[in-house]
């Protein structure tokens, strides 16, 4: 009985610290810009140039949005991570499979995003004024 007790106490315990990262920095939010560099598509033998394209990320207590090029989608994300001076965090917009995933550096003002492949990924530097 000592034996179950124990290993539903290690088990709570265990669960709780992998949900226990708190949202992102009050400083993290606002407007991120940067180019999504052009990069080729092989779709069966035929090879597709998509040509680099402005990207804009915007970040507040609980939404997301971005856009590319005209194209805006807004959605929800979660903190996966927190490091010493970055977050990692999973990105979901409504109608999308996949998720996006982003890293926030509040050092170096910056956010990264992973790009679905074959898109590359993309640094996006603060705007002023947020």
């Amino acid at each position: 009985m000592r034996f179950i007790f124990f290993l539903f106490v290690v088990i709570s315990f265990h669960a709780n610290s992998q949900t226990l990262v708190k949202g992102l920095k009050k400083k993290s939010f606002g407007n991120y810009k940067g180019v999504i560099e052009s990069y080729h598509y092989i779709a069966d033998t035929v090879t597709i140039q998509v040509e680099a394209s402005p990207i804009e990320i915007s970040l507040d207590k609980k939404f997301i949005s971005i856009t590319v090029g005209k194209i805006t989608k807004r959605g929800s994300y979660v903190v996966l991570f927190k490091g010493s001076d970055y977050y990692l965090i999973d990105a979901f917009f409504e109608g999308d499979v996949l998720t996006e995933r982003i890293v926030v550096n509040d050092k170096k003002k910056t956010l990264l995003r992973e790009g679905i492949h074959p898109q590359p990924n993309t640094t996006l530097s603060k705007t002023k004024g947020r």
